[in-house]
């Protein structure tokens, strides 16, 4: 099982809000700043039944805004059209790996979120992955625009593996039902695999066919990002120091059982 992630909750920071706000420094209510975001990563974020945006860095980007008076505008889309329209300078980007490719044309926050990318199959299809040399032959769903770190990336470009891209998780959950693939990329351990199931009713009839093998395919870290072109490098570091002062005394663990308590869409 690997290790649980860790990032502050939303849970009690109301009640830090000044202390925030003195570590951050003088702030601009005026300042506006829109933000992409995956509409579809449950529960890290997504789109919900009201079409608006939900999941734990949705909640971080809104507690981000009361607390240092940034007005905050979150569009969610298609994860590489949120990429694509960050590379282009129309906004910032959450839930983005760091690359070495990445980080020539964005600055970066801080981490705020250690996400588990893991290997999931079919019950009774379940096969011993400890290297990437165990996935050679097998067709892969995998998210388009996605990295899954430098190692993957360079097997997946130089076609030692095989991978079939997609636009979503719940298409991808379901090629995999059907034949399709032999194993799909999913993000957030077994509880982002859960809640993908959840969210369609063929997959919710068929939650009990899905396995996740039991070794991450990677640990990767999600960040706030701007293309260094928009000039944002003073809004990362409000971030980040803001970020510090929230995570003090803060766990995952209550964010997740907070999460966990909203109603399924």
């Amino acid at each position: 099982r690997p290790p649980r992630s860790t990032l502050f909750p939303y849970t009690t920071l109301f009640r830090s809000s000044l202390l925030l706000l003195c570590v951050t420094g003088a702030l601009s209510a005026a300042e506006e700043v829109v933000i992409f975001g995956d509409n579809d990563y449950r529960p890290v974020i997504f789109e919900d039944a009201q079409r608006q945006s939900a999941g734990i860095l949705s909640e971080v980007l809104r507690q981000f805004a009361q607390d240092s008076g940034t007005q905050v505008t979150i569009k969610l889309y298609p994860w590489k059209r949120a990429y694509t329209n960050a590379e282009k300078g129309l906004g910032g980007v959450i839930g983005v790996s760091r690359t070495p490719e990445r980080m020539k044309r964005f600055d970066f926050s801080a981490p705020i979120y250690d996400d588990s990318i893991n290997v999931v199959v079919l019950k009774g299809k379940e096969f011993p992955f400890n290297s990437l040399a165990d996935l050679k032959g097998k067709i892969i769903g995998v998210q388009s625009g996605a990295s899954y770190g430098s190692e993957v990336d360079a097997a997946i470009q130089s076609g030692q593996l095989s991978v079939e891209a997609d636009q979503g998780h719940i298409s991808r959950l379901n090629k995999l039902l059907h034949g399709r693939i032999e194993a799909a990329f999913i993000g957030n351990g077994q509880r982002g695999l859960q809640a993908l199931l959840e969210s369609d009713s063929r997959l919710a009839a068929n939650k009990d066919q899905f396995a996740v093998l039991p070794k991450p395919l990677a640990h990767d870290l999600l960040y706030l990002g701007f293309a260094k072109t928009m000039n944002k490098q003073a809004l990362l570091d409000r971030f980040n120091r803001w970020l510090i002062g929230a995570q003090e005394n803060q766990t995952i663990d209550q964010l997740v059982r907070m999460d966990a308590e909203q109603p399924a869409n």
